[in-house]
Order: C-alpha cells, then structure tokens, then sequence
C-alpha cells in the first residue's frame, strides 16, 4: 500500500511540473505576439498569407524574417505586385513591406523590411540560439492571420536534417495552411521559423541557422537570449527633470502580460491627457507615447529596483526621453506612493544621484540659491544659459522647439525641420509656396523674440526654406552636404558633452574633445557608430567611426 501511495504521489508531481511548463510556454508564446506580423503578398494570380517576425533594426527600417514561399506564389509564372504586414494590436495599420535580396544558403528564408512603425513594443530579449534538443517541448504564434497560439503542443522529431530547405522537424502541432513563417516558440523563446504548415510534420528552420544566414549578409541582428523582466512597472510614476513640472503623473497597467503596458500621462492644470504604451524588454524599458502634433514622443530607460529579498516592484527609471524631431532629453522617473515618491525610491536615488543632480551640483549658483532655500527649478533658474543647457543635455533646445513643432503641425508643414545654430532659430525643408514661407518666417521671428527675451542674449530668425513646385522631383546631385546632415546631431552633442566635436574628416567620422563621464563615452560610441552607417548610407561614401575623446 504505501509503495503505491509513493507512486501516486510521485505521478501528482510529475503531472503538477507538467502544468508548469506548460503554463510557462504558453505564456512565453503569448509575450512574444509583438514580434509577429501577418503578412499578405498579393500575386499575379493569387494572395498568399503568412507571417514574419523581428530580427533587428537599422537606419529607421525594420528588418523581419519569414518563408520564402510565402512571397513567392505557389503557382508558375505569379510574380509578387504587393507586400504588407500588420502587427498584433494595431491590426488596422497596414505596413508596406520590401524584400531584401540576397543569399538565404538553399534554405526556404527571406528577409524583409518596412519603415521603423511608431510604436515598437517588441522583445529583442527573445530568443534561444543555443542547439535545438529533439523531444523538446514546441508552440508557434501565427494561424488564419490571426496572432493564435497553439493550443496544443507539439515536439521537436528531427534536428540537423541535410540538403532540405530547414534543419529540423516537429510533430503534434495543430497548424493550417498560412502559419508559414511563423515562429516556433520553446521554454526559452524563439527557436525557429516554421516553413511547412502541415501538422503531421513541421520544417523549421532553426535560429541558429537564420542567425548565420542573416550576419553573413550584413544585415542587423537584434535578437539576445531570454531574459525573464526583473521588475513589473505597474502604478503611479512621476516625471523627474529640468522645466517639466513636478506633478506630471504616468500610471502604468499590465496589457496583455508582465511585459507589456499601458500608460496614461496626466498634466498639471489641464484636462488633457496622452496615452502610451511600453514594454519590459530585459531590464530596459522602452516607451511610445502620442502627442497633439501627430509626432510621437519616445523614451529608453534602465529599470531599478530595491534589493530586498524577492521584490520584483521596480522604484526608479533611469533614460531619455525623445518628442517628436526634438533630441533627447534625460529624464529621471521615480515611483509613487501616497502621492509622494516612494521612501525606497528616495533611498535609492540618494545613493545612485543622476547625472543631472551631479551635474547641477558642481555650479555655485544653484548650490547657493538651494542653500537660501530655492527648490529646483528656482536653482535652474539661477544658472547662465551655457551651464543651463549642460545640465539639462539638450532640453532647452527641445523647450524652445517643442512649441514651434506642434504649430508647424497645425499649418500642416510637418516636413519643415526646425533647428538652433549658435544665436540662429533656422527652419530648413521645401515649401510649394511663397504664403507657406511667410507663416515659416512669422514663426521663427516668435521663437527668436521668446528666446531673446528669456536668455538675455540677441537671437535671429533664419528661415533657409526653399518655395519650389510641387512637381519638381530632380534633386541636386552636387557634393554631400555633410555639415547639413550634422547640424542636430551636434546640437543633441553640445547638451549631452559640451566640450565635445563632431567632424567629418577624410573618411572618418571624428568624435574628439572631453566627456563628462565613461557612461557617456559607451553611450556616444554606440551613436558614432550609428550616426556613421546612416551618413555612409545616404552620401554613398564608406565612413568609419572614430572616437578621440577622452573622460
């Protein structure tokens, strides 16, 4: 009798770890629908669907994987006419989408990528590249182009299967005609890419296998190991930064996981409100909000949390914060509590000052404003314009723009980009009319007289728009204009490193001079390098990064 009571308890456990995994599974599945689009490739003859989901990203497009079949046709002689993707909670946004040619080593793959879409709540912390494990337990997101998840799980047959168009092989999963290029999901994330939808057996094409094929053309790989949120972001947050007030107000919700929110951002003495959305991608946290102007606000945090015990309530966001063609701007957000900052909040931000408090407190006149009882912003105030903008990294800039950004949105001159240069508030873009130009001059000449006004020092309208027909195609095809391309990055420079230069020298993209910290050297090093692949991109000439500077 009790050998059978240790056998049934011994089946209750194995039966209870069973449940586990595959709540775990199913959960990592349903966490990942942001990464996959539905995908319709209309032919010749016929449409085809399927799906495709997120590898990387590169100059302002998105680059995806899928089946090549799917945008191939399955009768002779059809020829794709139109491709378009649509992504998991923002089905009624049609994305156009661009094949990326090249070698996909026999395999049934292809690359494909559309314009960076404004709200990007993907996980790249979302893969597993170690081996496939036959017998390992499998789902899949993707099926009646619809974002379903299996409801019954297959298992990996067969790995490492030669001259075919996948490496591997998997069994017992429920699929239909259209699940082609959806991933297939294990406990850790992505492992591969389904090219068969049949479910007596299942090609996969294996991550490792994608990962190769895609570096070895050169193109972007963003995809890392699975990494579980170490903190939730649910509840009230509050906004920590020069000029903006203290009672801006974020509440963060869950959506549709741990991983991923809602949020709305209440605004001090007005009835308005923005709605974002955000994700937990590892320990960064990436945020999109809209904004009056159709432009959308972005921001990229590190999350802090107290080191007690098992606590997983994040306390403090550490990032920048991007408004629509506007640099960033550092932004420090502290959690809530009983409308006051959280005393663990306090605790930490005490012993991890930002590097704006840093920052602020090496300048006498805001130690001594403070010491005669002057809050923050009365401190700011008592600071010159130059140390105004270092402390702030770039956001007085973005202050005096904002504002000349939502009324070019208003006049519908979106394309109009608005700039300071030395003592110059500039505008650059082509107009279709003299009138057009008009409301551009009348519009600079407000933001030089506040400027003027505010700062003490004599600022100029400059509008360098041109007035050209609407037809007018030709562009010029004189010598690149780099110093064009370089005016707001340096202007995003000279908030964020004030005694740093950026030139372009020879074939060399030069970033030189002093930095305030080493954080700030691995920060610009990763924008030299991206700032020096968009600039060999659009003036066809091979720049290499290279950083001179010193911290």
């Amino acid at each position: 009798m009790k050998k059978v009571i240790k056998w049934i308890a011994l089946v209750l456990v194995l039966n209870a770890a069973t449940s586990h995994a595959d709540t775990s599974l199913r959960e990592r599945a349903q966490s990942l629908r942001h990464n996959v689009v539905s995908v319709n490739a209309k032919m010749t003859n016929t449409n085809q669907q399927g799906f495709a989901w997120v590898i990387g990203e590169r100059d302002e497009y998105l680059y995806l994987v899928t089946a090549s079949h799917v945008i191939e046709g399955a009768n002779p002689g059809d020829k794709l006419k139109a491709l378009t993707v649509r992504f998991f909670r923002d089905g009624n946004t049609v994305h156009t989408a661009q094949v990326v040619a090249g070698d996909s080593k026999g395999l049934d793959l292809a690359v494909l990528k559309i314009a960076m879409p404004s709200r990007a709540p993907w996980l790249y912390a979302a893969a597993d590249i170690t081996a496939i494990s036959p017998q390992s337990k499998v789902t899949y997101i993707g099926k009646a182009a619809d974002w379903h998840v299996g409801e019954q799980f297959g298992q990996i047959e067969r790995v490492n299967i030669p001259t075919n168009p996948y490496d591997a092989s998997a069994v017992g999963l429920e699929l239909d005609v259209g699940t082609s290029g959806a991933p297939l999901i294990g406990e850790l994330g992505i492992i591969g890419l389904i090219v068969t939808d049949s479910s007596h057996q299942t090609g996969v094409i294996s991550l490792a296998e994608i990962k190769d094929v895609v570096t070895s053309r050169s193109l972007p790989w963003g995809l890392r190991p699975w990494v579980s949120p170490p903190y939730t972001l649910d509840g009230v947050w509050a906004a920590r930064a020069p000029n903006i007030p203290d009672n801006i107000r974020l509440t963060f919700t869950p959506s549709d996981d741990t991983m991923h929110y809602d949020y709305t951002v209440e605004f001090p003495t007005s009835p308005r409100s923005n709605i974002g959305v955000g994700v937990v991608d590892g320990d960064e946290v990436r945020l999109w909000q809209s904004m009056p102007s159709a432009k959308t606000s972005h921001g990229t945090f590190k999350i802090h949390g107290p080191k007690e015990g098992n606590v997983t309530e994040a306390i403090v966001m550490d990032g920048f914060i991007t408004d629509g063609d506007v640099g960033p701007t550092q932004v420090r957000m502290v959690k809530q509590n009983s409308a006051s900052d959280d005393d663990r909040a306090v605790a930490w931000m005490k012993a991890n000052p930002s590097d704006f408090n840093r920052m602020f407190s090496k300048y006498p006149p805001a130690i001594n404003a403070q010491k005669n009882g002057a809050d923050d912003d009365e401190a700011f105030s008592a600071l010159g314009e130059d140390e105004q903008l270092t402390v702030m990294g770039g956001m007085a800039q973005g202050m005096m723009l904002r504002a000349g950004l939502m009324r070019l949105a208003e006049l519908g001159l979106t394309n109009i980009k608005l700039a300071i240069d030395g003592r110059c508030y500039s505008a650059t873009g082509a107009l279709t009319s003299t009138s057009a130009q008009q409301q551009v001059d009348t519009l600079l000449k407000s933001l030089a007289d506040d400027a003027t006004q505010q700062f003490g020092k004599h600022y100029e309208p400059c509008n360098l728009t041109q007035v050209t027909s609407a037809k007018e195609t030709k562009v010029n095809s004189g010598e690149f204009d780099f110093s064009a391309e370089l005016a707001q990055p340096k202007r995003i420079l000279s908030g964020l490193a004030p005694d740093a230069t950026l030139s372009v020298r020879g074939d060399c993209l030069l970033l030189e001079g002093k930095l305030p910290s080493p954080v700030h050297k691995m920060m610009l090093a990763n924008m030299l390098q991206d700032l020096a692949e968009t600039l060999s991109a659009k003036s066809k000439k091979a720049l290499t990064p290279c950083d001179q500077t010193t911290s």
